[in-house]
């Protein structure tokens, strides 16, 4: 009798602690409303008085887990779990396959120059979907209380919505970072540090000679890096985009399928011109001595699928470009089915892309 009523009792306090933490929705639809007291949080509170406060302002099981993490003997466990008041920096992240949550918190304290301090946390989870939250508050030392800076809730947008990306705040040095993954693409933003807040995000691209080398090898480069910007565009509208390049004065651009390799969809460079289609790419104008092409690339999700080309040769007799001959997959097929594809394809369409500048 006596062990069914501890039983019994132990399950009631494990249904309390579960029901009091929350899942990472309400938090982000919610941290800019509401300011946290520190208890005794002084001048500068450390990190771990900082993260407790924030704990049970927004109970979660990732800060549960961190709390109960920061009362053991050990700080540091490899880079799971990690309390470094020193640095001002704690993470959790669950190496537990069989735990209840893969949710992860990481949290780190900035002190700014006019004698605040700006504490940020970020979460991460992968199931039942996909979510990234990131909450930055400015302490104030006179009222030892958290408020929302919402001057930093858009810090940062998405190249592409719908997409996988994590922020990692910094343990040594200053500049945060977040990390954006399409498939092949890694983007990586680096933000620097200016005495009050995150700032200029330098962004690169993962393995960019990747890019360049394949684009050199079918067009001719002038510059050793021709690529200053970048953009995402879902050609075949099918929720993952392509990676588009291009230079600062609009010469050179690439549009590359990323979602499983790196495949060059078509380019541009002063004497080729790129245009997007439903469902395909085509680049068009000179290949050469005396011949014109039109290189279509059609794609079925996000991949090649078809190669299509219409080339047109030099008729020196006539002394001009001859009649089209039309190519599928690197067959030579007839002038009707040619002009068959043409038609299905109908006009480019007309897309004003936002470009974003890489570093």
């Amino acid at each position: 009798m006596k062990k069914s009523v501890f039983f019994l009792l132990a399950l009631i306090c494990t249904t309390v602690q579960a029901q009091r933490t929350m899942s990472l929705d309400p938090i982000a639809d919610g941290w800019e409303t509401k300011s946290i007291k520190v208890k005794n949080g002084g001048k500068a509170p450390n990190i771990l008085q900082l993260t407790s406060a924030f704990q049970q302002a927004w109970p979660t099981y990732s800060g549960g887990e961190l709390m109960k993490f920061s009362k053991s003997k050990a700080k540091y466990d490899n880079t799971d779990k990690v309390v470094d008041i020193k640095n001002g920096f704690m993470t959790y992240a669950e190496d537990d396959p069989d735990a209840e949550s893969d949710e992860g918190m990481t949290t780190c304290v900035w002190r700014r120059q006019n004698g605040h301090s700006l504490f940020a946390v970020t979460f991460y989870r992968m199931t039942p979907s996909e979510r990234v939250v990131l909450c930055f508050y400015d302490y104030d030392p006179k009222t030892q209380t958290m408020t929302p800076d919402k001057s930093l809730s858009n810090l940062f947008e998405p190249s592409f919505p719908g997409y996988r990306y994590r922020v990692f705040l910094p343990q040594i040095g200053k500049n945060l970072s977040i990390e954006e993954f399409y498939g092949y693409t890694t983007i990586k933003h680096t933000y620097g540090w200016d005495g009050m807040s995150p700032v200029n995000p330098k962004t690169e691209i993962d393995r960019m000679y990747m890019y360049e080398g394949t684009f050199k090898a079918e067009y001719p480069v002038e510059n050793e890096h021709p690529f200053t910007q970048y953009t995402m565009l879902d050609i075949d509208v099918d929720g993952a985009p392509e990676l588009l390049l291009q230079s600062d004065d609009g010469k050179y651009m690439a549009a590359f399928s990323v979602r499983l390799t790196l495949d060059l969809l078509g380019g541009q460079d002063g004497k080729r011109q790129l245009s997007f289609y439903k469902d395909a790419v085509c680049s068009s104008g000179s290949c050469g001595v005396q011949c014109l092409s039109s290189d279509y690339v059609f794609l079925e999700e996000s991949s090649p699928k078809t190669y299509f080309r219409i080339y047109q040769g030099w008729d020196h007799v006539q002394d001009r470009f001859g009649g089209k001959t039309y190519f599928l997959d690197g067959k030579n097929i007839s002038v009707a089915q040619g002009k068959e594809i043409i038609e299905s394809l109908g006009v480019p369409a007309d897309i004003n892309l936002q470009w974003k500048k890489l570093n």
